[in-house]
């Protein structure tokens, strides 16, 4: 039956008899009941085709019924939009012209050639189409957003600005159309005219109050103080949200430089249960990103704080006053809050990641193991995790925890820097355990990833010394160290020692007496003692053991050094 209805609504715009073309030849169209009979049929075919969207099959059906009656602007506009949702657009247009020809008052035709033209990407001729759609239907209010749009898109400020004029004129004052013209000002500098907008839109909309807000707000952004108070005197007339007329006031004192006033205002506001958390989060963002004195910043911090105690079960408001605290260097404070955030909500791993940073430098690694433990329930492919569990466990000496958390980390990264210090770990590690072949292999490792390593390089050449194994090695890499770092004490022990181990004493004894310069370390000392007894300053070596022993980290036999009055290794 909807097959029926829409052939005849098809053949209501054809002629039952012959008439003269538009063209001006003679057009013979089907008189008799048969003609219009197989006419009807052939149209109903054509529009089952095209509504089971079998676009080659309905095309020829509308061919034929052209054929039997060339005249029909609804046939011609029939093929045009065959044409077009089979994406031949090009072949489409010949016959929506056609159509429009024959029936020159029909807007859905002009609607249809219009868009078949924005199809194609003729924008302009789309334009051109609704315009003269316009001329003829000057209301029609699609036909009005789809012309404005065009000339955005074609870069036609002053024709998109005037059918703005146009639907304003004709429909009133349109939010969207505000914020586009508003958006255009804006790219432009036009300030003003971006206000002139807003008073519009308020003056159409009285009783909406949240336009007179962004007004005030974006006089306040935009340097325009005076007219923001006298709005915000305006606002507070006629409104009763004291909350809002509040952050206000604040945000103007905080651009007039009181801030002081200011924040005593945003405490006030944040105080009330009238604005929700999500609102009060937003905002106090904001005023961060605007402060940029620290004295701001921490008076900032307090107002995060009173935040969160009003909110404890907020995950935002704990991380958030962390961020704040660590960005400022309050490390340890940051924890507290850090580790709140995490209880509420422990799938959060930059939190996780931020306490790990802290714990560490803090030198906490009990809790360092115990987190990371933890975050690993939670994340266990993060190869940072395990990096942190693992050197936990290596600087408490747990050294198998140690290897079996850095061997499980080290598969989940790809990263050549990242797998140079897990490998780097792990060759300490293995040495911790005394497998000494598991911890070169694993330094070997470590330089294929990252031939450049301190911590690595330093290492190496010293367990290779005291192992006296590869010695040439050892002393190229301790040398590149030196060489980088002329004034770190760690690596000039180390090289001082790899030299000493060489058999190389005077060498030794100028990088140890270096290093003994630049920091008292008891191992450091006692290897300068070790050099001095080998170059035969017994006096002066027995010396360094006795500052060695005094200041602990010393070797197990520097007590019989002392006694004995000899070198044992």
């Amino acid at each position: 039956m909807r097959l029926l209805l829409i052939s005849i609504l098809i053949l209501g715009t054809l002629s039952s008899f012959s008439q003269k073309g538009k063209k001006g030849k003679d057009v013979v169209i089907p008189q008799t009941q048969e003609d219009s009979l197989k006419l009807e049929g052939v149209l109903v075919e054509a529009e089952k085709q095209l509504i089971l969207e079998n676009y080659a099959k309905a095309l020829e059906n509308f061919h034929v019924a052209m054929e039997m009656n060339t005249e029909s602007a609804a046939i011609h506009f029939k093929i045009a939009e065959v044409l077009a949702k089979s994406n031949e657009g090009q072949k489409a247009l010949p016959y929506g012209l056609e159509a429009i020809e024959l029936a020159p008052t029909n807007k859905y035709y002009r609607l249809g050639l219009a868009r078949i033209y924005q199809s194609i990407g003729f924008y302009l001729d789309a334009a051109k189409t609704y315009e003269e759609l316009l001329e003829q239907f000057p209301s029609e209010e699609n036909a009005l957003y789809e012309l404005a749009e065009l000339y955005q898109l074609t870069g036609r400020r002053e024709e998109m600005f005037r059918v703005f004029d146009q639907i304003e004129a004709q429909l009133g004052v349109k939010e969207e159309i505000t914020r586009e013209k508003q958006r255009i000002y804006m790219k432009e500098g036009k300030v003003d005219q971006v206000v002139i907008e807003f008073k519009k839109l308020i003056d159409a909309y009285p009783n909406e109050s949240s336009y007179k807000a962004e007004l005030i707000n974006f006089l306040i952004q935009n340097g325009k103080l005076e007219e923001a108070e006298t709005a915000i005197a305006q606002y507070e007339a006629t409104e009763s949200t004291s909350s809002r007329i509040t952050l206000m006031k604040s945000e103007l004192n905080w651009m007039r430089g009181n801030r002081a006033e200011s924040l005593k205002l945003l405490t006030q506001a944040f105080e009330t249960t009238s604005i929700d958390f999500d609102s009060k989060f937003q905002i106090l963002s904001n005023y961060f990103v605007m402060a940029k004195q620290e004295e701001d910043k921490m008076k900032l911090t307090q107002v995060a704080e009173m935040l969160a105690r009003q909110y404890p079960d907020e995950f935002k408001a704990q991380a958030f006053v962390g961020d704040m605290l660590y960005q400022s260097g309050k490390s340890k404070e940051a924890v507290t809050y850090y580790l709140k955030a995490v209880d509420l909500s422990p799938a959060n791993y930059s939190v996780w990641q931020n306490i790990l940073n802290v714990e560490a430098d803090l030198n906490q690694y009990d809790s360092v193991v115990v987190h990371a433990e933890k975050a690993l329930e939670y994340f266990p492919n993060q190869a940072l995790l395990y990096y942190f569990a693992g050197t936990g466990h290596l600087i408490k000496n747990n050294y198998k925890k140690s290897v079996r958390m850095l061997e499980q980390g080290r598969k989940y990264t790809v990263d050549p820097n990242l797998l140079t210090v897990f490998y780097g770990q792990l060759g300490d590690a293995y040495n911790g355990m005394k497998e000494q072949d598991k911890s070169f292999k694993a330094y070997e490792k470590a330089l294929e990833n990252g031939p450049n390593n301190d911590h690595v390089l330093n290492n190496y050449s010293y367990f290779l010394s005291l192992a006296n194994k590869n010695l040439e090695k050892a002393l190229e890499m301790s040398t590149r160290l030196v060489e980088q770092h002329p004034d770190n004490p760690t690596y000039l022990d180390t090289h001082g020692w790899v030299l000493y181990t060489n058999g190389q004493f005077k060498e030794s004894k100028k990088f140890l007496e270096k290093a003994v310069s630049l920091d008292e370390d008891g191992t450091v000392i006692e290897h300068y003692g070790d050099v001095l007894f080998k170059l035969g300053e017994v006096e002066k070596a027995i010396i360094q053991w006795e500052k060695a022993r005094d200041l602990g980290n010393a070797s197990e036999l520097i007590e019989k050094k002392i006694a004995d009055r000899k070198l044992y290794e």
